[in-house]
């Protein structure tokens, strides 16, 4: 049905009523699986005072055909109870779209409390700029897995070639989820299967991503292997246990 109208609104056949709205946690499932972010609206009082309100001009702005004409390009909650609000991080007060990755990263916030239609459509261009893929930056060279600067680091031995597979394996490896944190990876990339690096780890198709924690016992490293069709998600999945446990470890003292 969201399909159908926001069809309709593109064409401009219908005015429309509003954001396709959906839950929180369906946004989140749905923004890992595609390059969209969660647009979280959040209109709030401005101030304590009890008989201030959000702003109005916002909420006209949502419904007008300029930022209509944008709905399918994220996905849509509107936040207004204070666990939420804590939740996502976003301001106590004023009319805010806040922009938020699967993990439930904050990407920016954007005040909507005046500007109308301009600065809604302003806040969706520039969300959208951040939020864009980036190249992996590779090394052919193998890291030593034995230094202490490595061992911060989760590395990605990827085994590609270069037929479709390889190539949509490499487009999820810059998809913008994974690329925020690519200053904190290692990204090994190797084309021959029958090297050495591809024998240690029993590769023998492309693509094979091999998710290698340094900090693991010998012969306990590998943490995580994905071969064939690979998305987002299943890398992200690996990075954020990593960065768990990086976390805990600088919390314990480790």
């Amino acid at each position: 049905m969201n399909r159908f109208i926001l069809t309709l609104l593109a064409a401009g056949l219908v005015a429309p009523l509003g954001p396709p709205w959906i839950k929180l946690d369906e946004a989140f499932a749905s923004a890992s699986s595609t390059d969209k972010l969660i647009a979280a609206y959040v209109p709030l009082p401005a101030t304590d005072n009890p008989e201030d309100s959000a702003s109005a001009e916002a909420d006209l702005a949502l419904v007008s055909k300029e930022v209509a004409a944008r709905y399918r390009e994220f996905f849509w909650v509107k936040v207004v109870d204070k666990p939420t609000v804590k939740r996502i991080d976003a301001p106590s007060s004023g009319t805010n779209l806040v922009f938020l990755d699967p993990d439930g990263g904050t990407v920016g916030v954007w005040n909507l409390q005046i500007g109308g239609v301009k600065t809604v459509l302003k806040a969706l261009d520039e969300a959208k700029a951040s939020y864009e893929p980036k190249p992996v930056p590779w090394t052919d060279a193998e890291p030593d897995e034995k230094s202490d600067a490595v061992k911060k680091k989760l590395i990605v031995y990827a085994f590609l070639d270069d037929k479709e597979a390889s190539v949509k394996a490499v487009k999820s490896l810059e998809h913008p989820w994974v690329a925020k944190d690519h200053g904190r990876l290692i990204f090994v990339r190797k084309y021959v299967l029958d090297s050495p690096l591809a024998k240690r780890f029993k590769v023998t198709a492309a693509p094979t991503l091999v998710f290698f924690d340094p900090t693991m016992k010998e012969g306990q490293e590998v943490v995580e292997r994905r071969t064939g069709e690979i998305t987002p998600k299943q890398i992200r999945a690996p990075m954020k246990k990593f960065f768990d446990k990086l976390k805990r470890n600088a919390l314990e003292g480790k």
